[in-house]
């Protein structure tokens, strides 16, 4: 479970001029899939806007997993990096 998302003021100006109903209610939404992964259930204008938002918090989702996964495969590529540089200056 995550315990912080990103929030883009584009967001917030894509909803800022909506009524206050459907403002809550994308709110809501943008919180319930950024941070619980759960895709609520909208109807008119604010399906219509969050249909735009979210492959964004999708995206950023993503990159949330990637990133907590572990860096073994990184670190390997870094170790055979050096292996190779050093071999490189030995047969010079």
């Amino acid at each position: 479970m995550r315990t912080y998302f990103i929030f883009y003021r584009s967001f917030y100006e894509a909803i800022t001029d909506l009524p206050e109903a459907n403002q809550l209610e994308l709110y809501r939404a943008i919180f319930e899939l950024s941070l619980n992964e759960n895709e609520p259930e909208l109807t008119g204008i604010s399906k219509t806007v969050f249909t735009l938002i979210k492959p964004q918090i999708l995206a950023n989702n993503q990159r949330f997993k990637n990133g907590t996964k572990a860096k073994a495969k990184r670190n390997g590529s870094e170790t055979e990096a050096k292996k190779k540089q050093n071999e490189s200056e030995t047969v010079s």
